[in-house]
């Protein structure tokens, strides 16, 4: 008898000590994903953001004991550029890293970071999104059914073209060039007399190769990801966008998950800030390098002349972005 009560014992603090464990280490917690989660982004497998959105869902993983499974799509296998926000409004998708130049399509005000030649560098940038005035705008997009959890950056946008250079303004009359769907990009383009065009960047390839278009104002890192460096061969190097990258989450399914889930992607979001702006910065040395060795023809563009010749379109938004916000990132951004 006193046998077995010590067995009973012992097997009754055996039991007590393995039910306890998870809630002690919780190591071997969820090692089977509790949640699976889509994450898209606007640009091809081939971009660098890729693996930086990779190493974000890896970040995800690590810090929810494996319960959060984040899975990365690029464009087209969610939907196209446009497709893929309304996705993240209506929940079918549940994060997606996107440009300020589809946001514009949605939040209006968001067009102020797409002002031509607002930033002269990438610090000036950083210091509006990474202040009060940065926050400001992502407190724009819940209202869209959005939450927005940071900034990164897509590289400066150039106009790379078809043997077209374009040191002055002038040189842009009558060029036909894809824009982003942001109604400041046409205009931007407008002011300098070119015919802008909105396509899906997936279809960009086959326009430019049936000459449809002549030019893109994309990053120089985004010519090689989607191999448009295939078809054009000249790159002016306007730097007229900053081209701000904002990783999203849908509203209604981020307000589903577990708050330890919520705030393991927040935590992530931090860091995958740092890293998508020292990757794309990196990367972008790298391509320009390529580029160059491989021939390509580089044009260093009169900036002050194209500033001037776009400065009608600071006027004609200011009502559209709201005067409040307007000042201040003008003001932020070096320019009162």
């Amino acid at each position: 008898m006193i046998a077995r009560r010590k067995l009973l014992q012992v097997g009754a603090a055996g039991l007590g000590a393995s039910i306890a464990m998870p809630f002690v280490g919780r190591t071997g917690w969820a090692t089977t994903p509790t949640h699976t989660l889509k994450l898209t982004f606007a640009d091809t497998q081939s971009h660098p953001l890729y693996d930086v959105l990779k190493r974000f869902a890896a970040d995800v993983s690590k810090r929810t004991s494996g319960a959060a499974d984040i899975q990365v799509f690029s464009i087209g296998q969610l939907g196209s550029g446009t497709n893929i926000l309304t996705g993240l409004q209506t929940g079918i998708i549940d994060f997606c890293a996107h440009t300020s130049g589809f946001i514009d399509t949605i939040v209006p005000q968001f067009q102020v970071v797409d002002l031509p030649f607002l930033f002269s560098d990438a610090a000036s940038a950083e210091h509006v999104l990474d202040g009060p005035t940065g926050k400001k705008m992502l407190d724009l997009l819940p209202a869209k059914g959005i939450y927005g959890l940071g900034y990164g950056h897509w590289a400066w946008r150039v106009v790379s073209t078809i043997n077209k250079k374009a040191p002055e303004p002038a040189d842009m009359k009558g060029l036909k060039i894809r824009v982003q769907p942001g109604a400041i990009f046409a205009s931007t383009f407008r002011a300098l007399g070119a015919s802008p065009v909105a396509i899906d960047i997936t279809e960009v390839y086959l326009a430019l190769s049936q000459r449809v278009i002549d030019a893109v104002e994309t990053p120089m890192i985004s010519l090689a990801a989607t191999k448009h460096d295939e078809i054009v061969n000249t790159i002016n190097l306007t730097n007229q966008v900053y081209n701000v990258g904002v990783m999203m989450a849908s509203k209604s399914k981020f307000d589903a998950l577990p708050k330890e889930i919520q705030e393991a992607v927040r935590a992530a979001s931090v860091n995958l800030t740092k890293d998508w702006r020292t990757t794309i910065a990196a990367k972008s040395d790298e391509v320009a390098q390529r580029y160059k060795a491989k021939g390509m023809t580089f044009v260093e563009p009169n900036r002050d002349d194209y500033r001037k010749a776009t400065a009608g379109v600071y006027s004609q938004f200011k009502s559209i972005i709201g005067a409040d916000l307007y000042d201040a990132v003008l003001k932020e951004a070096g320019h009162a």
